[in-house]
């Protein structure tokens, strides 16, 4: 039997390897090749713009499949124009009239908004996924159509950043102009970039940088390493790894000691 190798994403499982004829002929899931041997497997609906087509979806298959009323968009909206960290649960009923904050509960238990525990919030944050985000997204923010299934997502794409967590941009030109084009959700801080002594930008989302923050934080804390090394320890691919290393720096949590050599501050 050949081997199948799966890593987690926020959408699904990235496989790799030759997929079994039962799993490619589910009516449940969805499959979408990224190239030769790799296939990114979903629930049926997971990923923006393709709306679940089994009847009966759950709320799970109402949020991912961005089937959402004018009013629940406008909602979302007004949570995104608000800072990440400050979206707490009671800072967010401040800010909320009583209707508002009754319709967002709603939202929580169809899954179109999730809440988020950490040691870094106890009360619990409000969280959009990428479908949701995706699916509210105003007109004008809209990102260029990604590339065909059968070709691999570009890391300098705004597809890689949605269904990765992640993505690295060549140039200042880039980078301004996906700020430009994403400014409420960097305003709101759900993605965040820098730039780095390559001059190359990186960003990541919210949810995949507090995701991976720890294991590359307890990596650097054994000794000095190199992207590389702290990469293949953590299980991550190497820029996704820088990515979250140069915000680590910048927070002061990380440092670079040496040339391409990182160490816990």
């Amino acid at each position: 039997m050949a081997e199948i190798k799966a890593s987690k994403t926020r959408d699904g499982l990235l496989l790799a390897g030759a997929l079994p004829a039962d799993i490619a002929a589910s009516s449940s899931l969805e499959i979408f090749p990224l190239k030769d041997g790799i296939y990114l497997l979903t629930i049926k609906g997971a990923i923006a713009g393709k709306p679940a087509q089994s009847q009966g979806a759950g709320a799970g298959g109402a949020a991912a499949g961005s089937q959402f009323s004018e009013k629940e968009k406008e909602l979302v909206r007004k949570l995104l124009s608000i800072r990440f960290e400050k979206r707490s649960l009671s800072e967010v009923a401040k800010t909320f009239s009583r209707g508002e904050k009754d319709e967002l509960d709603l939202l929580v238990k169809k899954r179109i908004v999730d809440i988020l525990h950490s040691q870094k919030y106890p009360e619990g944050v409000y969280n959009v996924p990428d479908a949701t985000f995706n699916a509210v997204r105003e007109p004008s923010s809209q990102s260029p159509a990604p590339s065909a299934p059968s070709s691999p997502i570009s890391v300098s794409s705004v597809a890689h950043l949605e269904s990765f967590g992640w993505m690295v941009l060549e140039n200042e030109t880039d980078a301004r102009g996906f700020g430009n084009a994403f400014s409420e959700k960097i305003k709101s801080g759900e993605v965040r970039g820098t730039r780095a002594f390559d001059m190359k930008y990186y960003f990541v989302r919210r949810a995949y940088y507090e995701e991976w923050e720890k294991k590359v934080l307890l990596a650097l804390s054994k000794s000095e390493k190199t992207t590389e090394e702290i990469a293949e320890e953590a299980g991550m691919p190497p820029d996704g790894c820088r990515a979250v290393l140069l915000h680590l720096c910048e927070e002061g949590e990380a440092m670079e000691k040496h040339r391409g050599k990182f160490t816990k501050a």
